[in-house]
């Protein structure tokens, strides 16, 4: 039996566009009905964008409201083409029994280890000094600027799969690892490592890495007073969500030496705008929301998202569920095909 035409919902963003036009026009010919919007905001300024949606596709930081999820009686999934999913107003969507999927491939979390790595290195071993005295002809700075990994505490804040792999990545350098978070992480297969407060682990860290997500917990996390915490000689990597981090607070830290440098994939806006005082800055390493998304990884999210479209479209849980908890709901409601 074929199965029943669908409404998707088909939200854009820049990185993503191409992949999901592909995507639309193949579940056009196969009979669905495709509503396109091309911008976030517009999408967002429809308090009824989703009344008759079955499914949700867009990226993890668009803005989905409560008002439009009540205002949606048919949709039965939200599928991100990311990992994050950030923007959605989870509690209106756990409350409708909704089910949301994204694209943590392992692709994904091993390009965003790598670059964490890269990052905190290019940070530590000040690869823009050295870069600009190349181009600049400038001798080498006295006294030296580099910082070895090795024998450095470096405190992770969440450790969740793209942490756990980055900490995999670090085992062999000699530094000592830690964390912080909600609760106790899986650290099957990863040295020791010990789960410390904020604070503490704030206080002890020669390298802070945010991996965690961002939601009404983490939102701000790191405040200036939180940022006083740190040793002048600290260095913050983010790879997480600028969110996490108040932005001003920090510009002020790098600028008056309460922490050393930073290395940001992620910013309060993005893009980062032409006049963020972030780009003056010459102890920060700034990349622009792209440093850990391969080629490899791209493609592995346009696999993982056809097919968790795939599957809630036929009744059946998507490979990567972000809240479990509503699966049994949702198979007894959306099970089989056709529904």
């Amino acid at each position: 039996m074929k199965p029943a035409s669908l409404t998707i919902v088909v939200v854009g963003w820049h990185s993503h566009d191409v992949m999901f036009d592909e995507i639309g026009a193949d579940l056009e010919k196969a009979g669905h009905r495709i509503v396109r919007y091309r911008h976030r905001e517009t999408f967002a300024a429809r308090p009824d964008a989703l009344a008759d949606a079955d499914v949700l596709l867009c990226v993890g930081n668009c803005p989905v409201s409560r008002a439009q999820i009540e205002a949606a009686p048919r949709l039965r999934a939200i599928v991100s083409a990311v990992t994050g999913t950030d923007g959605y107003d989870m509690a209106a969507v756990n409350a409708r029994g909704i089910v949301v999927a994204n694209a943590q491939t392992e692709d994904n979390i091993i390009g965003m280890a790598e670059a964490t790595v890269l990052m905190i290195l290019a940070a530590l071993y000040d690869l823009n000094d050295a870069q600009d005295r190349l181009r600049r002809s400038l001798p080498r700075p006295d006294p030296l600027r580099a910082r070895q990994l090795r024998d450095k505490t470096l405190g992770f804040i969440g450790l969740g799969k793209i942490g756990r792999e980055t900490a995999r990545l670090l085992a062999p350098w000699g530094a000592l690892m830690q964390y912080s978070a909600r609760r106790d992480a899986d650290l099957a297969g990863l040295p020791p490592m010990r789960r410390l407060g904020l604070d503490d682990l704030l206080r002890s860290s020669d390298i802070v890495v945010v991996l965690a997500s961002l939601n009404s917990e983490t939102r701000g996390l790191l405040s200036a007073d939180k940022l006083r915490l740190m040793k002048k000689t600290a260095v913050l990597v983010n790879m997480a969500r600028g969110g996490i981090v108040d932005e001003p607070a920090l510009i002020a830290a790098l600028k008056d030496g309460t922490i050393a440098r930073a290395a940001l994939d992620v910013f309060a806006v993005e893009p980062l705008p032409a006049d963020s005082p972030l780009r003056a800055l010459p102890n920060v390493v700034l990349t622009p929301h792209m440093i850990g998304h391969t080629f490899e990884a791209h493609h592995s999210l346009e696999v993982a998202t056809r097919e968790n479209l795939a599957r809630v479209m036929a009744g059946r849980p998507p490979l990567y569920v972000v809240n479990p908890a509503v699966l049994p709901a949702w198979t007894g409601k959306w099970g089989g095909a056709g529904r």
